[in-house]
């Protein structure tokens, strides 16, 4: 589906004498080499992270060169920078006697465990994680051979065991990955299990995507894979993402107007799916001259930022909301199945149903992201429009356009009501249903009488009962703690939580503070502090197949419940079959 305006509006920007950059990137992908074969320099690096901490907090390099890594180390940690590590390795191969690609694993493993053992730059507080391959499978696969190799599969996981077992001997618990492709993680699913967090890549440019498609298509492609971590109980990062400004592309445009479009709207993309992606790069690259990777930095060379960069603005965060019809919640259907492996054949469709409660896997259905005109669909990364000609309209999921007058509505007088001047107004029908049970919703003038008004209610307002076992137990803050219980307190507030999945707070209904874990590490405690929507400990992700609550930040933590009642909650690494984090997660009242 095409975005005409997205070029139109880009060009805008670019002509604009008052523009600049006004969101961060979760993490941009920085090379420490000013040419391929040396580091750059301590002043180098200060100056490179003295500008880059003005449009991120986190960086991701490919591999461990001992001198580089520790400069580096050195200055992002006073530049106030976290680093995502990389050993670099390949998958050994030979033509007839001649050595042909050379695993460098034991080399960079060797820099990694001097770093570790010989400096303090090595720290559960500095490093978010660490990847024992970027793209080796890839590279070592190809198109060419199939699932039945499995010497590049074998190798990138004995990489990774050695990795975590080093860093277990050495109590450190940031996250272990293998980066690849969407289509490695595909063809080998043991990836999935195998990993602390799923890390995939997509350059879209390289599937000839045009600039003005590509966000929307890497949504679809990041959908399918998130469903299939989540139900392996994983989070998921897109590793590897960007557009390039120049170079030789045949297939799509490499401009610097393109590489606007794309960072624009994936920019959008990120901050409405809460979507952690590292983007290449931070810089143009001084060497490759002729090479499409030289030109994707945000960055020109001299730290400068392009102007089609500077000029993306995305605007402030989304209000989430539920829409209310009755007893029944208007819903968007998912891109992927969340209860099989294929693509929904009602994608985009909308409908009514009851709210999710538990493991349903389609949370995101009933959740819309509301800005004052616009409704965007979580599931379905789309927007609602009304559309017709003379005394007929319809209702359907399109790609969003803040100029389009067909996505503008407003909820009044139990009316969702289109503004496109046909006076026609969103209707829940009780009494037709789609083929799988669920009500019809559609379009009728604004002057019918409805059975069901409409209503739109914050989802961060909706008090929320969180279950664990069999036995009735909630999740209960009592006396300022956060424990379990199977006994209902006087105060029903006190099993109340109130769930933003906008900026992945999790509020307490009877103090208003919000869970907060301080460190990421087996047992630590959960406790409850003033609500901060910046602040990383206190972000959490609701696993809507599996029960489990995710830390954000903490990768490859989830909230545990002790085996007594009355103890206090507390951070465990991420079981999906342990019934301690097995949490059920409903409304309190699912009624408008």
């Amino acid at each position: 589906m095409k975005v005409p305006s997205s070029l139109a509006i880009a060009a805008a920007f670019a002509a604009s004498s008052v523009a600049a950059l006004d969101a961060k990137f979760y993490g941009i992908i920085y090379s420490i080499f000013p040419s391929e074969f040396e580091c750059k320099d301590f002043d180098t690096m200060t100056e490179d992270l003295k500008i880059l901490k003005g449009v991120t907090n986190n960086i991701r390099v490919y591999s461990t060169y001992f001198e580089c890594i520790t400069t580096l180390l050195e200055v992002a940690r006073k530049s106030d920078i976290k680093v995502w590590l990389g050993i670099w390795s390949d998958v050994e191969t030979s033509i007839g006697s001649e050595q042909g690609v050379v695993d460098r694993f034991q080399l960079d493993m060797a820099d990694f465990k001097e770093l570790v053992e010989d400096t303090e730059w090595i720290q559960n507080e500095n490093i978010l994680g660490i990847q024992v391959s970027s793209d080796a499978l890839r590279r070592y696969y190809g198109s060419t051979t199939g699932s039945s190799d499995r010497r590049g599969i074998d190798t990138v996981l004995r990489h990774l065991k050695t990795v975590r077992s080093y860093l277990g001997d050495h109590n450190l618990t940031f996250p272990v990955v293998i980066s690849d492709i969407m289509d490695m993680y595909s063809r080998f699913p043991e990836l999935y299990e195998a990993v602390d967090l799923v890390a995939v890549t997509e350059h879209a440019y390289w599937d000839e995507i045009s600039p003005e498609d590509a966000a929307h298509y890497i949504f679809k492609q990041f959908q399918e894979h998130q469903t299939r971590a989540k139900r392996v109980g994983k989070l998921i990062q897109l590793f590897e993402t960007g557009w390039s400004s120049g170079g030789n592309m045949s297939d799509t445009v490499a401009t610097p107007l393109a590489q606007g479009v794309f960072t624009q709207d994936f920019l959008t993309l990120a901050s409405r799916q809460n979507m952690n992606a590292f983007f290449y790069g931070a810089f143009d690259l001084t060497y490759r001259t002729d090479d499409l990777e030289s030109h994707c930095g945000i960055h020109y060379v001299n730290r400068t930022m392009k102007p089609d960069m500077n000029a993306v603005h995305v605007g402030a965060p989304l209000q989430a909301v539920r829409l209310w019809a009755g007893d029944n919640v208007i819903k968007a259907h998912r891109y992927w199945n969340a209860d099989d492996d294929s693509v929904n054949e009602n994608f985009g469709r909308v409908y009514a149903a009851k709210p999710s409660a538990g493991p349903s896997g389609v949370w995101d259905d009933e959740i819309w992201l509301w800005n004052d005109e616009n409704l965007y669909s979580k599931s379905s990364n789309l927007c609602l429009e009304s559309f017709g000609e003379g005394n007929t309209q319809a209702l359907r999921m399109r790609q969003c356009s803040k100029d389009n007058r067909d996505q503008k509505w407003i909820v009044a007088n139990g009316n969702l009501a289109s503004q496109n001047d046909a006076n026609f107004c969103v209707r829940v029908d009780v009494d037709p249903t789609t083929p799988d049970g669920n009500l019809v919703v559609d379009m009728s003038p604004c002057n019918e009488q409805r059975k069901h008004p409409i209503s739109k209610f914050p989802v961060a307002r909706e008090p929320l009962e969180i279950g664990i076992k069999t036995d009735g137990g909630v999740l209960t803050e009592l006396s300022g703690k956060v424990t379990w219980q199977t006994t209902r307190q006087s105060n029903a507030e006190n099993h109340q939580w109130l769930y933003d999945p906008v900026i992945q707070s999790i509020k307490s209904g009877s103090n208003n503070f919000c869970l907060d874990a301080s460190k990421g590490m087996d047992g630590e405690h959960v406790a409850l502090a003033d609500c901060a929507p910046a602040n990383e400990n206190q972000k959490w992700d609701v696993n809507d197949i599996t029960g489990q609550i995710h830390h954000a930040t903490h990768i490859g933590f989830c909230l545990g419940a002790p085996d007594e009642v009355d103890e206090i909650v507390y951070l465990a690494r991420c079981d999906k079959d342990n019934a301690n984090q097995q949490w059920n997660v409903k409304l309190v009242n699912a009624k408008a």
